[in-house]
């Protein structure tokens, strides 16, 4: 078997027959960036051949790197493994995401999963009951029979010999979940998570006062199988073993998150007793490691919308094995419990104006809210906002161009930890096309033009192609290709409100507010996106953070807010863009960059 080096480790490992560098880093742990998947297609997996050599360049290698190839670079995805070789992965490695974790504030209500500390008397001879049942009477809203998970009958039958003992038990409506021996003064924690595509976000709760101990956010690991949820349906696809090892992925993910929450605070995480888990549709199958492969292509059928609870230890959560794990419900295929957990912390569904709720993302989903009825879709936008399939892009991590705007007529760049620039993020691109737009240097039909406009001595040319300068050293550009994929993200989104507006009976300026919701909403500039095309210009646009996650935060604080979540799920009205005649026409239409 060949083996690789890898400098940045120091470390050696046996290559498999006819594996590429890609599924070997993937099989090891080693992440870097492949927005695309492995395909080839984005050109992000570069690395360099130190010593040994690998097989001929495939077309996409030639297409990406050209002559970058005679000085050993090549892309890990293609280059397959032939003998031994030592490489470097500095160029792609993957760094530090900026992960939005603020979400909002929850009320404390009546908690889904309660807890309580009773006194256990044995019962006397004349008394024909059992232990459990002994307990159960002492529970709120008794007499009720309960289901008992085994551990918590198992710690109960530790009353042994004594007449007397004082345990915690924890339960609902229907099940008793856990059943502790004299942890009258212990912590009672829960965690609220919300699992995107790229990036995770969780919050641990003290459920006693509902105040929040810690927050965070890391890269998803499953982000080394593509950037977009497609790719990971292409991959449970082409690999029998791919859906365990994506749900591997994410659950250390989330593990890891949760053992540096309660390191941070000092906490033990078998007190976590209560879970929330938003996330769009095929994130969630994942997590419970069942495959959305029928999401994949028409009708688009999930196998589950429902809500689902099961116990952590089904799920190789690292709390309390009997924790209560709860997971949104969801609308559709591409409207999920994130967006649901979203809608439904904000109230849209009880408010009497006409609001736009955009989560931006690679599936960017609308959601129309017109005095309270709820018209939802999911758009295929496309990876580019993430930085893929961008020549330059990447994602939200140090030295990302993040900020651009006209200054004293020419361009002032910002970056992401004020260093210099090694790309360029999804709202740097936003601002940049918004800058090329109001200096008339891009057409609208999305072709750059250098006509002695605001911007021209930053257009260039290569060949029969423009490109766009944003950083001269080190040089990073926006090409023409760049700007093509943008357009096409946009159109989606656009063309997607439309339809949503066309079945409420709507037009743009009928809509009284703009909701942005996640980590590319909450730092998008407002301007650039209406001057872009990606919302419509309105005089209000609210960024309201992490809102999948303000939601599952309310989910472990509020029994209610369960049931409304529900309802609210039922009631959404789904809209297929596909199935819509005139999604097309309206996508068309929204290619043209309009002057404002």
């Amino acid at each position: 078997m060949p083996k690789i080096k890898i400098n940045q480790f120091d470390k050696e490992f046996e290559a498999k027959s006819g594996e590429n560098i890609l599924e070997v880093l993937q099989r090891e742990g080693i992440d870097i960036n492949a927005y695309c998947g492995g395909f080839g297609y984005c050109g992000k997996c570069l690395i360099k051949i130190i010593k040994g050599s690998v097989a001929q360049p495939t077309a996409q290698e030639i297409k990406h790197l050209k002559e970058k190839i005679s000085q050993g670079y090549r892309l890990a995805c293609q280059a397959q493994i032939i003998e031994d070789i030592e490489i470097d992965i500095h160029d792609s490695i993957t760094h530090k995401v900026e992960v939005l974790a603020e979400s909002g504030e929850a009320l404390l209500e009546e908690l889904p999963v309660k807890k309580t500390n009773i006194q256990l008397k044995k019962p006397s001879l004349n008394q024909s009951l059992s232990l459990d049942e002994i307990v159960e009477n002492q529970l709120p809203t008794s007499p009720i029979v309960r289901k008992w998970s085994v551990q918590a009958l198992r710690e109960l039958s530790r009353i042994e010999n004594q007449d007397k003992m004082n345990f915690e038990i924890g339960f609902d409506e229907g099940q008793i979940y856990w059943a502790n021996l004299d942890a009258e003064k212990a912590s009672f924690l829960g965690i609220a998570f919300d699992i995107g595509t790229t990036t995770l976000a969780c919050e641990l709760l003290d459920l006693e006062t509902g105040s929040t101990l810690y927050r965070a956010g890391a890269l998803n690991r499953q982000a080394s199988f593509g950037a977009d949820v497609l790719s990971r349906l292409r991959a449970i696809q082409d690999n029998q073993g791919a859906l365990s090892n994506l749900q591997e992925l994410l659950l250390s993910s989330m593990n890891d998150l949760i053992q540096e929450a309660c390191q941070k605070t000092g906490n033990d995480p078998n007190r976590i007793l209560s879970v929330a888990v938003a996330g769009n549709t095929i994130m969630e199958h994942i997590f419970l490691g069942v495959s959305p492969i029928s999401i994949g292509t028409a009708p688009f059928a999930p196998v589950f919308c429902r809500s689902y609870y099961t116990s952590a230890r089904r799920v190789h959560l690292v709390v309390h094995p009997e924790a209560q794990v709860y997971i949104f419900p969801s609308v559709a295929g591409y409207v999920g419990g994130d967006i649901i957990a979203g809608i439904g912390a904000h109230d849209l569904e009880n408010n009497n104006s006409t609001l736009l709720y955009v989560d931006i993302g690679t599936n960017g989903e609308i959601v129309l809210s017109d005095q309270g009825k709820i018209y939802c879709c999911g758009t295929a936008a496309g990876p580019a906002f993430e930085g893929a399939q961008i020549k330059h892009g990447t994602r939200a991590t140090l030295g990302a161009i993040h900020q651009v705007e006209i200054e004293n007529s020419d361009l002032k760049i910002y970056t992401i930890g004020d260093v210099a620039p090694r790309g360029v993020c999804g709202t740097g691109l936003i601002d940049a096309l918004a800058c090329l737009i109001k200096g008339d240097s891009v057409a609208p039909n999305g072709r750059l033009q250098k006509d002695n406009h605001l911007l021209s001595s930053r257009i260039q040319e290569e060949g029969k192609s423009h490109f766009f300068v944003l950083s001269h050293d080190p040089h990073v550009i926006v090409t023409q290709e760049d700007i093509s994929q943008l357009q096409l993200a946009k159109a989606a989104l656009q063309a997607g409100r439309k339809v949503l507006l066309h079945q409420a009976n709507r037009s743009e300026s009928d809509i009284d507010q703009v909701i942005l919701a996640g980590a590319f909403g909450s730092f998008i500039n407002p301007e650039s996106a209406m001057t872009v095309g990606i919302i419509p210009r309105v005089k209000t646009v609210l960024s309201v953070g992490n809102a999948s996650l303000f939601g599952a935060k309310k989910a472990l604080l509020s029994k209610v807010f369960r049931e409304k979540v529900e309802n609210l799920a039922k009631k959404a009205q789904y809209v297929e863009l596909s199935a819509r005649s005139d999604f097309q026409e309206y996508f068309y239409e929204a290619l043209i960059f309009e002057r404002n």
